[in-house]
């Protein structure tokens, strides 16, 4: 099996990549010429990597028909919510148009290719209590430049799929961390944080946005199973939410890895960091994808968020 994935480089992309490695598969995968491999440097000699910009039509064009995969997973995207707000033409170019140019190609492609487009919970935007959890069913009404973009690739996915029978799914990830994922994000931010204040790189306080979200988490390497469960067993044309089915306040989260920091720390509420348009609620419902692939999260939170830590730690040499 053939198999590439866009944006390999990347915090899920690398996860996906050692899976599919271990699994047997042959993966090629596509990084910006600019990006750091670091991510898969213990799997580097079993991949075929190519610098391309999926933005660029004729050369993702050219690479995709040298490849000539049989499955493409498309994870290529900018995916900081925080970052949407102040960047949001970046964000809706290159993820809408790195989206439409993969839908593009696999349409004019002679050989049928299956394709995962990664979506988020982001596309539902903000959902009432009663209306939780949210049901791929629910209406998609982003309220951030990023969950905007990513509500439009999965209307073009949904739109080649009856207009041109291109075999694509449509993925929407709620919430997920891990190793590898970088600052810009909660938990990475807190961990990163609280390593460095254990080196004592900075003061011990540490500065949080609002806490009182309530947010659906699970582990990256369960993520990355539930992609490869639909590539295997998804219907074509259909949306899946990826979630854990439990949401959790922020305030829980930090609390977790404040209690498996080795200096006391204090934390002290910074209004900067609030963002315009918060989402005081994502609650999933997974019963759609557990009926298709019989998939389930097997990581729990305590182990995803030490994982994290320690992540950090070994990152800025707290650990030996």
């Amino acid at each position: 099996m053939k198999i590439l994935i866009t944006g390999i480089a990347g915090f899920a992309g690398s996860h996906l990549a050692e899976l599919l490695v271990r699994r047997g598969d042959e993966v090629f995968g596509t990084c910006l010429a600019c990006e750091t491999r670091e991510n898969l440097r213990s799997i580097s000699r079993r991949l075929h990597l190519s610098n391309c910009d999926v933005t660029d039509f004729r050369r993702f064009a050219r690479l995709v028909k040298k490849i000539g995969p049989n499955q493409i997973y498309h994870l290529a995207a900018l995916t900081s919510v925080g970052w949407s707000f102040s960047h949001p033409l970046e964000t809706i170019n290159t993820n809408l148009w790195g989206t439409l140019n993969l839908l593009e190609i696999a349409r004019s492609s002679k050989k049928q290719i299956k394709i995962l487009v990664v979506g988020s919970s982001d596309v539902y935007g903000r959902v009432l209590p009663k209306d939780v959890p949210i049901s791929e069913e629910r209406p998609l009404r982003p309220v951030s430049p990023y969950g905007a973009s990513k509500a439009a690739c999965d209307l073009l996915a949904y739109q080649y799929f009856e207009s041109y029978e291109v075999q694509v799914i449509r993925a929407r990830a709620f919430n997920h961390t891990g190793p590898r994922q970088n600052t810009g994000f909660v938990v990475p931010d807190f961990a990163s944080q609280i390593a460095q204040i254990e080196l004592g790189r900075l003061p011990q306080v540490l500065k949080v946005g609002d806490l009182s979200a309530r947010r659906d988490i699970s582990d990256v390497r369960d993520v990355v199973g539930a992609y490869a469960a639909l590539m295997a067993r998804g219907k074509p044309g259909q949306a899946y939410n990826i979630c854990s089915g439990k949401a959790y306040k922020i305030e829980r989260l930090l609390g977790i890895l404040l209690s498996s920091s080795r200096k006391k720390i204090k934390v002290q509420l910074d209004k900067r960091k609030n963002r315009p348009a918060e989402i005081p609620l994502l609650l999933g419902d997974n019963s759609r994808l557990r009926k298709a692939t019989g998939w389930k999260p097997k990581i729990p939170l305590e182990k995803t968020l030490k994982d994290t830590l320690n992540f950090w730690r070994q990152k800025f040499g707290v650990l030996s």
